[in-house]
């Protein structure tokens, strides 16, 4: 059922950007709204049936940072009317949810560590950082290839509330991770890949948002860095778990 769900949510999200391609705004919220609330109910149920936030394997996260994704994304649409950072982010979240749907379902059973609203804060606002951090990516491109065009202030507000918004998340999701750390291992911080990861992103985007201040970094250098960041982003979730060693399997 729960896969079910995903597959047609899959589809509306498809179909959703052949409306922004043919600049059909009101069609795309309304598909894109159906598919983000069938979403949510794969979800809910996937809650239901683990009987926690689902977020203790790879089809759990990628299921929910794909959501995110696309409901941050939508958020804006309905913020600015515009819907052409949705052909950035929405397929970002389509391969996300495909990799999902094609990722193993088992239950993975929590060990004491994870049982903690710690834990669950810890991940939800770090995938939620995330999905803002990729927001802010698309913002960045359209801001570029906007040029002097009245577009280009939009494009930069987007970018610049996203990275914001995204670093107070991710924020969030730092602090509360220290203190699960600290519950479940002892200590606050743990020299391990993705805890060093977690923290240079985390300190690239404070940067980001301190270099808005200085004159020579507005307009296109912080856009361009936007967009490292969210080679930064996609290294910190995927290729450190899946290149490293760390005791954070996600």
């Amino acid at each position: 059922m729960i896969n079910t769900l995903g597959w047609i949510s899959f589809a509306l999200y498809v179909a959703g950007i052949f409306f922004v391609l043919s600049k059909k705004i009101k069609p795309y919220k309304v598909i894109t709204a159906a598919g983000l609330l069938l979403h949510t109910s794969a979800l809910t149920l996937r809650t239901i049936e683990v009987g926690h936030a689902p977020m203790a394997n790879r089809y759990e996260t990628l299921l929910f940072f794909s959501w995110a994704i696309i409901m941050t994304n939508l958020v804006v649409v309905f913020r600015y009317n515009i819907a052409r950072t949705s052909l950035i982010t929405t397929p970002i979240g389509l391969i996300l949810l495909f990799w999902a749907m094609g990722a193993s379902d088992a239950i993975t059973p929590l060990y004491p560590a994870l049982k903690t609203i710690w834990f669950e804060i810890h991940v939800t606002s770090s995938f939620i950082g995330y999905a803002l951090f990729t927001l802010a990516m698309s913002g960045a491109v359209l801001f570029l290839k906007a040029g002097e065009s009245e577009e280009s202030r939009t494009f930069s507000d987007i970018n610049n509330k996203a990275v914001l918004w995204g670093f107070v998340l991710f924020s969030l999701s730092m602090y509360s991770g220290a203190i699960w750390g600290y519950l479940a291992w002892g200590a606050y911080w743990l020299w391990e890949p993705k805890t060093l990861w977690s923290f240079i992103l985390w300190f690239y985007f404070a940067g980001i948002l301190h270099g808005k201040y200085i004159r020579s970094w507005r307009g296109r250098p912080v856009a361009y860095l936007t967009i490292v960041g969210f080679v930064i982003v996609l290294f910190t979730y995927l290729g450190v778990s899946i290149l490293m060693k760390s005791s954070h399997k996600l």
